[in-house]
């Protein structure tokens, strides 16, 4: 089974568009390692929970199937999504599978395609109940790819702050291959600008940080967060699969899955860091979170994230369509395992028409640090 890098979709950048081997012929699927993906639900499902299943059809004279029953290849379809739900959803052993095949099967009367079982799964997928799994059709699978997703989503962008702060803004990405490599590239050149003009401490602010692709992320943001593992996925038996940056690079395990283009950048020593979080700091997002937990000199300020501090795997279906289910939870460089809202160290409140009080209180413990008292 050939595997191949993982990238999420935006559910912010989905939901605009509509309101995380190439598949075969039949259920046939295709398994990749696991990426941080954001929840999303692509295909719109209504607040209705009972689904009315209507009378079979009586056969034609021609021995024609009924019209409200499914044709083989939908049927096949929905299975083979089922399946993988089954075996890999991080909720298998709480899941009452006879009951939610039950309920998936009901929704595909009449379906005579696979595009004709999306609703079922999707709701299939809700049903799993761990707010992160989601399915996406092939046409926004397409868009991903192209790079498309990123259209409506801010650039990574910098500033100094009070004249001796380096403040970074990391915003969502979908993407990957050059745009990953573009990405990364971008926040570490910010990085190097800023440097230039000698901040004492550093600001990453993830709170419009949705998700996509945790490791355009992690590589771009490697000089401020330092080398060596920066947390680990941790499947539901217990067993462990590190990320970290090295020299530029994203790694899952031992495996690169972005790096930027042309030298990395070093700070040394390492800057103490203040992290800024909020409810809508959520998946990748949380993803770098979770890296910063557990470093010298790093502290986090602001409000709880979004709470889908979870993995998700890749698996591509027949069509092209990916399902995307949830199979791991993060893990900091201390081995504090997460899975829901991350508390930030300090909570901030925030009212509206105020002053970034988030943002003045990392600067606070920033100029409070060694490394920013006079004359250091």
């Amino acid at each position: 089974m050939k595997c191949k890098p993982v990238v999420a979709a935006v559910v912010a950048i989905l939901a605009c568009l509509l309101l995380a081997t190439c598949g075969v012929a039949g259920p046939a699927v295709t398994a990749t390692t696991p990426a941080v993906l954001l929840a999303a639900s692509p295909i719109p499902l209504t607040a209705a929970t009972n689904t009315t299943v209507p009378a079979a059809a009586s056969p034609t004279a021609t021995g024609a199937r009924p019209a409200s029953e499914p044709s083989a290849e939908a049927r096949a379809y929905l299975d083979a999504a089922l399946d993988l739900m089954q075996q890999y959803s991080i909720n298998r052993e709480q899941v009452d599978w006879d009951a939610l095949r039950r309920k998936a099967r009901s929704r595909v009367y009449g379906a005579h395609t696979a595009a004709d079982t999306y609703r079922a799964i999707q709701y299939a997928l809700r049903d799993l109940g761990d707010g992160h799994s989601f399915l996406m059709t092939p046409e926004q699978v397409a868009q991903m790819q192209a790079g498309t997703l990123n259209a409506a989503v801010p650039k990574p962008s910098g500033k100094l702050v009070e004249g001796r702060i380096g403040y970074v803004s990391l915003p969502a990405f979908a993407g990957q291959g050059q745009a990953a490599t573009e990405y990364a590239t971008a926040v570490q050149q910010i990085i190097r600008d800023l440097d230039a003009g000698t901040p004492c401490g550093w600001i990453v602010d993830l709170r419009e940080n949705v998700g996509g692709s945790m490791w355009p992320m992690l590589s771009g943001i490697g000089p401020l967060l330092g080398e060596g593992v920066a947390g680990m996925f941790v499947a539901p038996g217990g067993a462990e699969t590190t990320w970290s940056y090295r020299d530029g690079q994203a790694l899952e395990g031992d495996e690169v899955q972005t790096v930027v283009k042309g030298d990395a950048y070093r700070l040394d020593p390492p800057p103490p860091v203040a992290v800024l979080t909020g409810p809508s700091t959520s998946s990748s997002g949380e993803a770098i979170a979770v890296a910063f937990r557990g470093r010298p000199a790093a502290r986090s300020f602001g409000q709880p994230t979004q709470g889908l501090s979870t993995a998700n795997r890749e698996f591509i279906l027949s069509d092209g369509a990916w399902l995307l289910l949830t199979v791991s939870r993060f893990a900091d460089r201390t081995g504090q395992v997460y899975g829901s809202m991350i508390a930030p160290d300090e909570i901030v409140p925030q009212q509206a028409g105020q002053d970034d009080a988030t943002l003045q209180a990392g600067v606070d413990w920033l100029l409070a640090q060694p490394a920013c008292a006079p004359g250091a």
